[in-house]
C-alpha cells in the first residue's frame, strides 16, 4: 500500500484492567478500504487484518450505512474527533487451546447499551521487540511533530500578540485624537452657538425697539386725531360772528376798490377755504339774496334806461349795481 496513514493511542481492555495496551493503526484510503491492527502491551504484540469485504459484512450485520459505520470505525479505532470517554470499549478474548489467535472486539456504547461494531483475529508477532520499536518511533515521530506544531503556533501567538499590541497602541492613539477633535469641535460648536444667541437676542431687541416705535407712532396719530376731531367739534359749536346780513351789501362794495382783472381761485387755495357746512350754507343764502337785489334792480334800470340795458346786461354780469350806476353817471 502507498501513502499509507498511521495512528498510535493507549487503548483500555475490559477484560485486562491491570494492563496496558497500544493500538497501532494503518490504512491506505480510508478504513472502509480496509486496515492493519497492531496491539502490543510493551513485552508482546499481535498483529491482525481487515478486508474491505469485512468492513461491508460488518456495516450489513448491524444495518447501518457504510458511509456512517466508517466513521464510528474510525472514532473508536483511533481516538481521534470529538468522540466522549467511555463511548468507545475494547475486549480482548484470550488465546484457546488448539487456537492460538486472540480477537480484539470493539463495541460502541451509547444510552448504557452497547453494539459490536467489529472483530479483529490476533496473532502473535515473532519479534516484538521490532513492534515496540516501531511504536516507539511513531511515538517520537509524532511528539517531535507535535512540538514543531506547537512551536509554530507559538511563534504566530507572538506574531499575534505583537500586532495585537501594535493595533492597541494605534487605537489608542486614535482614540485620543479622536477625544481632542471632539473638545475641539464641542468648543467650537459651543463659541457659534452663543454667537447665534447672542445675534438672536439682538435681533429680538431689535424687533421690541421696533414694536414699541411702531404702537407709539400709533398712540401718537391716534391722539392727534382725536384732538383734532375734538378742535372741530369746538369750532363748530363756536357762536357765529356773522349774521344772516353780515355779507356786504351793495354800498359798501361800491366803497371797495375795483379790481382791474379779478383772478380765480387755485384749486388749492379754493380747498384751503373752503367753509364749513354751516358757514357754506350762510354764505349760499347771502348770495342768493344778492342774486335776487341784482335781478331787481336790473329790471329797474331796464324800464328806465332802456338803450342802454345791452351795457348794463353785460357789466351786471361781472360788477355790481353800484358800478353800473356810477357808469351811468
Amino acid at each position: 500500500m502507498r501513502c499509507r496513514s498511521t495512528s498510535v493511542h493507549q487503548i483500555s481492555i475490559a477484560s485486562e484492567p491491570h494492563r496496558t495496551f497500544f493500538l497501532k493503526l494503518e490504512w491506505a484510503k480510508d478504513l472502509g478500504s480496509g486496515f492493519v491492527i497492531l496491539l502490543s502491551d510493551g513485552v508482546s504484540a499481535w498483529s491482525g487484518e481487515v478486508s474491505e469485504e469485512d468492513v461491508s459484512r460488518e456495516a450489513q450485520e448491524i444495518e447501518m450505512e457504510l458511509e456512517r459505520y466508517v466513521g464510528d470505525l474510525h472514532l473508536a479505532l483511533t481516538g481521534e474527533g470529538p468522540a466522549a470517554e467511555g463511548e468507545y470499549s475494547f475486549h480482548l478474548t484470550p488465546e484457546r487451546p488448539g487456537r492460538p489467535l486472540l480477537q480484539l472486539s470493539y463495541e460502541k456504547v451509547q444510552n448504557d447499551i452497547s453494539f459490536r461494531l467489529g472483530v479483529v483475529d490476533l496473532q502473535a508477532v515473532p519479534e516484538p521487540t521490532e513492534v515496540i520499536r516501531e511504536l516507539i518511533s511513531h511515538g517520537l515521530e509524532q511528539s517531535a511533530c507535535l512540538q514543531a506544531k506547537n512551536q509554530h503556533l507559538l511563534e504566530e501567538n507572538q506574531k499575534l500578540r505583537r500586532e495585537q499590541e501594535h493595533i492597541t497602541k494605534k487605537m489608542e492613539r486614535y482614540v485620543q485624537g479622536k477625544e481632542t477633535l471632539e473638545r475641539d469641535l464641542y468648543g467650537r460648536f459651543v463659541l457659534v452657538l452663543n454667537e447665534k444667541k447672542a445675534k438672536l437676542r439682538a435681533l429680538q431687541k431689535r424687533v421690541k425697539e421696533l414694536e414699541e416705535s411702531i404702537e407709539k407712532n400709533r398712540l401718537r396719530k391716534k391722539a392727534d386725531s382725536e384732538e383734532h376731531k375734538t378742535m372741530e367739534t369746538a369750532a363748530d359749536k363756536s357762536p357765529e360772528v356773522e349774521s344772516d346780513y353780515g355779507g356786504s351789501t351793495e354800498d359798501e362794495q361800491e366803497a371797495e376798490p375795483r379790481q382791474s382783472d379779478p383772478k380765480p381761485l387755485t384749486q388749492e387755495r379754493s380747498r384751503l377755504k373752503r367753509p364749513k357746512p354751516r358757514r357754506a350754507k350762510r354764505q349760499t343764502s347771502n348770495r342768493n339774496q344778492q342774486a335776487l337785489w341784482r335781478t331787481l334792480i336790473r329790471t329797474t334800470c331796464l324800464m328806465i334806461y332802456d338803450p342802454l340795458w345791452g351795457l348794463m346786461s353785460t357789466v351786471c354780469d361781472k360788477h355790481d349795481f353800484c358800478t353800473v350806476f356810477k357808469l351811468q353817471e
